[in-house]
């Protein structure tokens, strides 16, 4: 399994089906909406965090109340573009804009949840060792460093779950350890090859904030450009990496599990 030929085949995917250029008119209006309701949120914590006062409570919480609205769609969205994605007969890998994504990943939450709270105890007794001004200090480090990798794996949690919506088997906390077992280095080259590949991704976004900065353009204006097409361009490559994911779990985990 070569996992450029997968990245490749998963932007391949996001770009082909039915109505293709209508779905990503569609997303891109919910992420622009995303990234300017981000940014306002931002501009309004760093006006809090300089002057110590909160310039408007109502526009926070709309704000708020929004980024959580399309963040949870996109999330869906990206489950339900993974769980099409286990179809490689299908070109429509990229679905359709409506509530779905919603019911999708609402129903996902208490995997989510669960594999949160096991996170955040093992991260937390991490730290209570290097806390401890102690030899395990030394061990606190490295339990704390194998964990972020650890994080990694975890995702293919979440990819087992979206091929039949099955949550069986899937709370046992020993499953990122198989998972490493049967795909550590193609999960690493994957990881190595979508780090240029975000860094090329972002690019654009850097560049037309500095356009817009260097044109005259309010502050705010260039942070709206910058973020959603930042956004925009991030959503992709997300969508492609958990593609990639769920080729190696069909090639190499599934079939030793």
């Amino acid at each position: 399994m070569n996992v450029i030929d997968i990245m490749i085949n998963g932007f391949k995917r996001v770009y082909s089906g039915e109505k293709v250029l209508y779905k990503h008119l569609l997303m891109f209006i919910i992420i622009t909406v995303l990234s300017i309701a981000t940014v306002n949120v931002q501009i309004i914590a760093d006006t809090l965090e300089k002057t110590k006062e909160l310039p408007n409570m109502w526009q926070l919480l709309l704000c708020m109340i929004i980024t959580l609205i399309a963040g949870i769609y996109t999330g869906g969205y990206n489950l339900l573009f993974s769980h099409n994605a286990f179809d490689t007969e299908n070109k429509n890998t990229l679905p359709n804009v409506n509530l779905t994504p919603f019911k999708v990943f609402f129903k996902a939450l208490p995997l989510m949840i669960v594999w949160s709270l096991y996170i955040l105890v093992a991260i937390f007794f991490s730290i209570a060792l290097i806390s401890s001004k102690s030899p395990l200090t030394i061990l606190g480090i490295f339990l704390f460093l194998f964990l972020l990798f650890l994080c990694g794996f975890v995702n293919f949690i979440y990819i087992a779950y979206i091929k039949n919506f099955d949550y069986q088997g899937l709370f046992n906390i020993t499953l990122p350890f198989k998972y490493i077992k049967h795909s550590f280095s193609d999960f690493v080259l994957l990881g190595l090859l979508f780090i240029p590949v975000y860094g090329v991704a972002m690019t654009p976004s850097f560049i037309v904030g500095l356009l817009f900065g260097l044109m005259g353009a309010k502050t705010i204006m260039a942070l709206y450009a910058g973020g959603i097409l930042g956004g925009y361009l991030g959503f992709i490559v997300q969508i492609v990496w958990y593609y990639s994911l769920v080729q190696i779990y069909k090639e190499k985990i599934e079939p030793n599990l």
